[in-house]
């Protein structure tokens, strides 16, 4: 046996203490498979023999495999939510229920407040990664089959969950360990099936709200669903309408002023006083946003901030030079800082954007003799807005400029970074199967389906031409006097805008097409059963062809790397097998033991040659009330389109804005300070020189397909004498070669601000030596694109209870998830150290939580259900010491932990005749996100950014009515 499982079976006792605890949890598909199965064949009982049989087919596969019989139990851990308790918690959004489960939850997911960052996808885009491997490594199917990716930029990959209406979704299956061997390439961490309803009787109307006690972010849906039954099918139609509002910084404490939060040995703060111009109000203490301030070109050190008192000292009226070295607490002194960090219109600022969303959807189903033809086709409209601000700091001379440069300043200033995201998205397939007519058994299907995702992005740019920027070529003359203190605090931005602002637009197009044919039956019987298999072929040509605009191609987005078209095309051939043995069958302690293997062949126009996965599985029923089951299998990942093809990219960047080790002196990150002093760098480094040149783009030619092993192990317990489920699964995930994005940020960032130095990230990195005539330590170039990194690992357990029993006081239903993870390794490079970590396990850093659990519990009385859903997270923080030397001061403490929260939601719900009514309350007591210092991690305000699992919102009140006419 592996030593990995070894080891994970030896926590198995803690973990049935937990689940007896716990005494809660969801549904197993293969009893949701085995209820459908009964239902349908009574329904069908008066039709022909084979349209029954043509009926039957779809409602006995259960998720994660090939196969359909009418007794399948599930080999793989499969998790059931049903969307009524997604609803009854306050969750009106596919992406919410998705990103809540247990099996996301433990790591960071792109959700709306992601929506001002630069993220695969193009902003305001909502995916879903389960086990923290990527989004672009877990299969979203919609009834079965591969709708294609929606979003914008060159980086469109992973399905985006904006497209799916909540309204037409029935319930989602998952399937929580590798299926590339069933499903292919991007089922590597498993598999999200979103199952859409399949019949309507009459006409139905749905009004939903969710309104922040505090403000911001109010969301209304809207919806509309009808059907119509024949005697030979039936057709679905529905539409949705929603509406998110933004959440700015300012409506929420936590969000919109970032302090120090550090402690003296006393146990008192002691953040840098705020001296500037804001001192006494309330502004103050604020560290938003670094502008209002004009550096000296020659020498940085020299630093011009406005004057309390309205005096100039220097070039500059109402301006003086800001103390330097920085008042720190070293030899006895006090930390404050003169530099103005915050300003009245920060608060406007967009901390989850606005959004809106249009969708229709139809879906027919009919029945021609032994033969059924489905279609279903979806339109979705989605447009996304961000607002926020960004620094501006052109190299500008004051007067005619000096042989000696001496009058060259780069005044900064704030300037507004607003854009708006428009993408069109449609799916259509179809689908024919039937029955061989020769057999009882075999059955057939042929699937084909399209889709293509059309998007446009604007962003408000600065256009170089009109900056008058003297590091940058062909500049022309300022058209405005950068050194107003209009411009430098943004009274006069507006016209800032008017003066040097261009608004322009990309478009991105991605295009996936699809065709599989499968078949399936029983090969022969054996004295155990019959020996299940199925075989098919599956074909997918996928494109994309992103353009951006004319002021990117010329390299003339100030403050940007340019961006060339990315264009690629890619398809693959897959042939692929399951076959399901019956080995052994009522014997002592063998209620049934089945044996299940799965494989997959195919071939990738991108890739040289072709390659395999395979999968097997155990199934054994020790008792009618026991089970153990496991599974072992490989997984491959080929390059994405976006991965190889990605359009080179170079541009030009101020030290000033990527070189973290000017005037490290002065800053309050201790590995900054650190590492910057290991590279020979003088404090005072004052970061002259002309602009560093940024590299990055596709790896095509030298990217290399992912490949993994996962592995599952778990017991599943049915007693007779409740109606109680519990499943406890290992899970086990061992991905090499991972293909990620090294940007330039990141390359930096890995190098200078990593536990560990010298790292792989800093070979990236080309500076000038310390004895270079010219601009000693100056960074000349910046590496960074998509590689292979070294590993990935991630293992734990998932505990799964449900329950539910008819009481004299109503019937009571009960069910919980919980993810346990014990391992959790990313290795960029060969190493910890390498990587610029200082351990390998990163579990229970900001982002991967070791522990995370969702229980829901409800009572149904009469016309009444009453609802209650717990969320819980474990405390978490990141690698960083929590005693650290801060503005001279020895041994104080910074906040370097997240806490764990339990977050509740309540509902109750009447439902009578034709109508139905919910009011609940989310975030029950209205729990605020833990705080952490700024130099613990990244963060908005002192809320972690990464912390995905944590609530924006606050206690939210939402409500839904429902009407059928």
């Amino acid at each position: 046996m592996n030593k990995y499982v070894q080891r994970g079976l030896r926590r198995l006792p803690l973990a049935i203490a937990v689940v007896a605890a716990l005494q809660v949890m969801p549904a197993f598909a293969q009893e949701q498979s085995s209820t459908a199965a009964t239902s349908q064949s009574s329904s069908n009982s008066d039709n022909t023999k084979e349209n029954a049989k043509a009926k039957s087919l779809e409602t006995v596969t259960v998720t994660g495999s090939l196969l359909k019989r009418p007794e399948y139990e599930t080999t793989s851990p499969v998790q059931v939510i049903e969307i009524k308790t997604s609803l009854a918690a306050g969750q009106f959004d596919t992406a919410s229920i998705l990103q809540t489960t247990t099996a996301a939850a433990g790591s960071t997911q792109i959700n709306g407040q992601f929506g001002g960052y630069v993220v695969e996808g193009g902003t305001g885009v909502q995916t879903v990664n389960l086990r923290g491997l990527g989004a672009n490594r877990t299969l979203v199917l919609l009834d079965g089959q591969r709708p294609g990716p929606a979003g914008t930029r060159g980086q469109v990959g992973a399905f985006d969950l904006n497209v799916i209406p909540q309204v037409i979704l029935s319930r989602i299956e998952i399937v929580k360990d590798g299926s590339s061997s069933i499903y292919g390439s991007d089922a590597l961490a498993g598999a999200v099936n979103l199952i859409t309803k399949k019949s309507m009787d009459r006409p139905e109307l749905s009004l939903a709200a969710s309104v922040p006690e505090h403000g911001g972010g109010e969301q209304y849906t809207f919806s509309f669903g009808d059907g119509w039954n024949f005697s030979n099918g039936s057709i679905v139609a529905a539409v949705q309408f929603d509406k998110l509002k933004a959440l700015q910084v300012g409506d929420r404490d936590f969000l919109n002023c970032n302090q120090d939060r550090v402690w003296g040995k006393d146990g008192q703060r002691i953040d840098r006083a705020d001296h500037s111009i804001l001192e006494g109000s309330g502004l103050a203490g604020c560290n938003n946003l670094y502008a209002n301030t004009i550096i000296k070109y020659v020498n940085s050190r020299v630093r011009y901030v406005p004057s309390k008192d309205g005096s100039t000292i220097g070039p500059f009226p109402g301006y003086h030079p800001r103390p330097y070295p920085t008042p720190s607490y070293a030899n006895g002194g006090k930390a404050y800082y003169e530099d103005v960090l915050n300003y009245p219109f920060y608060g406007d600022s967009d901390a989850i954007s606005a959004r809106q969303r249009v969708s229709a959807y139809l879906a027919t189903d009919f029945s021609f003799g032994s033969v059924n033809w489905k279609t279903q086709w979806l339109v979705n409209h989605r447009t996304s807005k961000t607002h926020s601000y960004r620094q501006f700091f052109p190299l500008v001379s004051d007067g005619p400029m000096a042989p000696d440069l001496s009058n060259v300043y780069e005044p900064i200033m704030p300037f507004p970074d607003n854009g708006t995201e428009s993408v069109n998205y449609i799916y259509g397939t179809t689908k024919l199967e039937g029955l061989f007519t020769s057999t009882d058994s075999w059955g057939w299907e042929v699937n084909a389906g399209y889709s293509r995702s059309d998007g446009d992005y604007r962003h408000l740019d600065i256009d170089t031409s009109k900056t008058g920027d003297l590091s940058l070529d062909g500049s022309g003359d300022a058209l405005v006097n950068y050194f107003d203190p209009g411009f430098l605090s943004g009274a006069r931005m507006k016209e800032l805008v008017n003066t040097i602002g261009v608004l322009d637009t990309g478009n991105t197009v991605y295009t996936q097409a699809t065709v599989n044919a499968i078949a399936t039956g029983n090969l022969f019987t054996l004295p155990a059963g019959d020996v299940a298999s199925a075989f098919g072929v599956e074909y997918r040509h996928y494109k994309i062809d992103d353009q951006p605009s004319q002021l990117a191609l010329d390299k003339m987005q100030w403050g940007y790397t340019s961006a060339n078209r990315t264009y690629g095309t890619d398809n693959v051939k897959e042939a692929f097998a399951e076959i399901s043995v019956p080995l052994l069958k009522g014997i002592p302690a063998i209620e049934s033991l089945t044996a299940d293997v799965s494989g997959r062949v195919f071939k990738y126009g991108t890739v040289d040659g072709h390659d395999q996965v395979w999968k097997a599985g155990l199934n054994w029923q020790i008792t009618p009330t026991f089970r153990i089951r496991g599974t072992i299998g490989t997984s491959y990942r080929a390059p994405g389109l976006y991965e190889l093809y990605l359009g080179d990219q170079t541009g030009f960047q101020a030290q000033t804005t990527i070189d973290p080790c000017i005037l490290w002196g002065d800053s309050t990150n201790d590995r900054i300070r650190t590492n910057c002093a290991a590279a020979g760098i003088p404090a005072d480094y004052n970061g002259a020189g002309s602009s560093a040149l940024i590299h990055s783009g596709g790896g095509k030619g030298h990217l290399m397909p992912e490949t993994s092993r996962a592995k599952s192990l778990g017991f599943v317990w049915t007693p007779s004498f409740a109606n109680l489920n519990v499943a406890v699964d290992y899970f086990d995930y061992n991905v090499h070669g991972e293909i990620t994005n090294l940007s330039a940020g990141d390359v930096i960032a890995g190098c200078y601000g990593s536990a560990t130095y010298p790292n792989a990230f800093c070979d990236q990195i080309k500076r000038k030596p310390g004895n270079d005539p010219g601009n000693p330590y100056m960074i000349t170039d910046v590496y960074g694109s998509y590689i292979n990194i070294n590993r990935e690992r991630t293992r734990g357990y998932d505990l799964q209870i449900n329950y539910d029993n008819d009481f004299s006081f109503g019937k009571l239903s009960a069910d919980a998830q919980v993810t346990y993870t014990i391992e959790d390794t990313t290795l960029l490079f060969s190493s910890a150290e390498a990587s610029g970590f200082t351990k390998e396990n990163q579990v229970g850093y900001i982002g991967r939580p070791k522990t995370v659990g969702v229980a829901d519990l409800s009572l149904k009385r009469g016309d009444w259900t009453y609802a209650w859903q717990g969320r819980y997270v474990s405390s978490t923080q990141n690698d960083y010491t929590r005693n650290f030397t801060y503005s001279g001061y020895d041994d104080a403490t910074r906040d370097i932990k997240a806490g764990w929260q339990f977050l509740h939601n309540v509902s109750a719900t009447w439902e009578r005749g034709n109508w139905g009514l919910m009011f609940g309350v989310r975030n029950l007591f209205d729990k605020a996100p833990d705080l952490i210092s700024p130099s613990s991690g990244s963060t908005i305000g002192n809320t972690p950014l990464y912390a995905s699992q944590y609530d924006w919102y606050g206690r939210t009140f939402f409500g839904r009515l429902n009407y059928k006419f």
